[in-house]
């Protein structure tokens, strides 16, 4: 997140830049607010970081690096927008919203009023000079008003100290440290309960998702297994969880990445509320988020994992990503576009009208589920 005050004709007021680093360092969304609301914004942003337990990191630009960096994620949101893929995700959305529409709700400003608005304000600032350096997640402090006191007050004073908003090292992420692994369970804690767990696809508008009954001392390295079974992927990428933990997936010392078959789901996500992520595919980058519901007792007349329920088709391996897909969606409902024909042979599909997006089947998720068990 970018943060900038300004001062106008006596008038004080902030923006508030997300930029979504897994989408090419866009802009995610512009927020507006006076300049005596600034302290209560950042506030809210505290408070809903500490709740995910998400570490917060502040960083203070010059107004020409703030220039740069904003720049950049408005650049990259309006060639996304010309190639139609226009359709970022709200700050803070969740994986687990199951309306149809994205969007700006009330009386808000869409995004490319907002977008105009800061350009005229970036050109007041001095030029930036260009460098090769990656942007990251920031908080900028520009004029004479400083937020750079209400940062060290809501964030507890020295930058990259606790409380810091950002990622957890994925490459070309910023890097923090993670929290302490709770430990595994013991036998004398008694049989683990189950976990009602919403797996989200982050990105699809229409929203993708299963909900899912998973026994809690269940391994990461078998929760691969089961959210690959849950959504039909096939399995022939990299993956990674993404917790507050640390990332878990096949050892890897140069991406950082620990070994997920020693750690269980219950020790990376031990509340209700809590959420992990699952990136699958480090090209298509399948994101998903993974929110526990409920904990309960378990059913001895049930057999876990356990689909209940969900919304929508996955999508098929290697199209592209999110994007893609809904490139892929377009294509194959036009029959008079170029490559039509070419699409539905690389599904393998004699008509199009065998491609539902809308479609989800529990059965046959749980029959894939089922399969998993046996193995």
């Amino acid at each position: 997140m970018l943060v900038a005050s300004f001062e106008r004709a006596g008038r004080g007021h902030a923006f508030l830049v997300v930029v979504d680093q897994h989408d090419c360092g866009s802009a995610a969304e512009i927020l507006v607010v006076d300049g005596d609301q600034l302290a209560h914004a950042l506030d809210d942003i505290r408070a809903g970081a500490c709740a995910d337990r998400v570490d917060l990191r502040t960083q203070t630009l010059d107004a020409a690096e703030f220039r740069r960096r904003a720049q950049d994620a408005l650049e990259a949101r309006a060639v996304h927008d010309e190639d139609g893929d226009g359709l970022a995700l709200l700050a803070g959305s969740d994986a687990d919203d199951d309306d149809d529409e994205g969007g700006y709700e009330g009386d808000e400003p869409p995004y490319p009023v907002l977008a105009l608005l800061l350009r005229t304000r970036l050109e007041t600032l001095p030029t930036p000079p260009r460098t090769d350096g990656a942007s990251g997640h920031a908080h900028a402090e520009l004029g004479p008003d400083s937020i750079q006191g209400a940062l060290a007050g809501l964030f507890g004073g020295e930058q990259g100290g606790p409380g810091a908003f950002g990622a957890m090292g994925r490459p070309g992420r910023p890097s923090v440290a993670p929290m302490r692994l709770p430990a595994k369970r013991k036998k004398a804690d008694g049989p683990a309960p189950v976990y009602q767990v919403k797996v989200g696809l982050r990105g699809a508008r229409p929203p993708i998702w299963r909900r899912l009954l998973i026994p809690a001392d269940v391994s990461l390295a078998r929760l691969h297994d089961i959210v690959q079974a849950a959504f039909g992927w096939e399995g022939g990428h990299l993956h990674v969880f993404d917790t507050a933990y640390g990332e878990f997936g096949q050892a890897d010392r140069e991406l950082g990445h620990r070994a997920e078959a020693p750690v269980t789901l219950e020790q990376v996500a031990p509340q209700v509320k809590d959420r992990i992520r699952y990136i699958y595919d480090f090209g298509d980058d399948w994101d998903h988020e993974i929110l526990v519901e409920g904990i309960y007792d378990r059913d001895p007349h049930t057999d876990y994992p356990w689909c209940t329920g969900g919304r929508r088709m996955a999508p098929p391996d290697d199209c592209g990503g999110i994007w893609g897909y809904q490139e892929l969606i377009e294509i194959l409902g036009d029959p008079e576009h170029p490559e039509h024909d070419e699409r539905l042979e690389w599904l393998g599909l004699d008509d199009a009208g065998q491609f539902d997006p809308t479609a989800f089947d529990a059965d046959e998720v749980n029959r894939a589920l089922a399969a998993l068990r046996h193995r």
